[in-house]
């Protein structure tokens, strides 16, 4: 049986960012995740993380080398086929391998139960979590994009950050077989602007999520830094940094110089990272919306159900507007 971990009372709190501008800007925050992962490669490890497969759906894999690794990076928006990666990761941890683990809070709590007793070799990484979305929605998005422009696409980069880092949320470039690209960004990136406004594609479950808030199971958290100070923040990416356990702390104290570092105050985090602590709210029209796929393109969808939303809203405007009218 491993020993016990050893929990921070109070993660350690960082804004971070890679010294490596290459690793940054391929990043969709500033390169942390990468970081952490080249110290387990280069210690003989491997990392799992997840990765498209060649139907740029989403799926757990393992990540040998450095040039493995590249296929982890980045933020994927759906839903990552598990498969067998837990069986796979007992046999490198039984074997004495160093594993490192990222995924998202509720993977990383599986992975534990799994696994049923804690391993010195293994390091565990996640992120904060918004919801995980259906990847039908994103094949949906996907098929009719390629419908329109005739050409298979062949790599999905959600989070752009040519034009900026803050702005990149709904930015998405899309390359094609052909060498060609185009960029979704704004209201025409129906898929993260669905996502991030109205919520119709997230899992039920992710709207009563059971593994917010501390203590987190994982070893070390990844995020956004989003409401960095302005001196602090040059629009390339910006890693929050949370350093959970003393396993995790023992691997960033070997690795600060490949960073460039800024302590901050715990508490300060919460404004800007809502998602740290609540669950998305998730619409029940959520389950219509994503059966409506089935006989709908997902443009069309997202306009059908996207109108209901503003009525609603604009109902309970003039609802609000009427009570407060009627009290004066």
């Amino acid at each position: 049986m491993g020993k016990m971990i050893e929990r921070l009372e109070r993660p350690d709190t960082y804004a971070v960012w890679s010294k490596n501008e290459t690793t940054r800007f391929y990043s969709t925050s500033g390169g942390a995740f990468t970081e952490f992962a080249k110290y387990i490669i280069n210690n003989n490890g491997i990392v799992v993380g997840a990765k498209y497969n060649k139907n740029n759906m989403v799926e757990h894999a393992i990540a040998k080398d450095l040039l493995e690794l590249e296929a982890l990076r980045q933020s994927k928006y759906i839903s990552s086929n598990i498969g067998n990666i837990f069986i796979e990761i007992k046999k490198y941890l039984n074997n004495g391998i160093l594993v490192g683990f990222c995924g998202s809070p509720c993977q990383v709590a599986g992975l534990y139960a799994f696994l049923g007793k804690n391993y010195d070799n293994l390091v565990t990484m996640d992120f904060i979590c918004r919801g995980m979305n259906s990847p039908k929605a994103l094949r949906s998005w996907l098929s009719e994009i390629e419908k329109k422009e005739n050409k298979k696409i062949t790599r999905v980069w959600f989070k752009y950050k040519e034009g900026g880092w803050k702005t990149s949320p709904t930015r998405t470039r899309l390359d094609f077989e052909d060498g060609s690209y185009c960029i979704k960004d704004g209201d025409d990136n129906l898929f993260m602007k669905g996502y991030l406004t109205s919520n119709f594609y997230i899992r039920p479950c992710c709207g009563n999520c059971k593994f917010k808030g501390f203590p987190r199971k994982s070893d070390i958290t990844f995020a956004d830094f989003w409401g960095i100070d302005e001196e602090l923040d040059d629009d390339k990416g910006t890693s929050l940094l949370l350093i959970n356990s003393k396993k995790g702390k023992e691997i960033f104290e070997s690795i600060t110089e490949n960073f460039n570092i800024y302590r901050k105050n715990f508490d300060s985090i919460f404004s800007g990272n809502p998602m740290l602590m609540a669950s998305a709210n998730v619409p029940e029209k959520g389950y219509y919306f994503l059966k409506d796929l089935d006989i709908m393109s997902f443009s069309k969808c997202y306009k059908k159900y996207n109108k209901v939303s503003i009525i609603h809203r604009a109902y309970r405007k003039i609802k609000k507007l009427a009570r407060y009218i009627l009290k004066k």
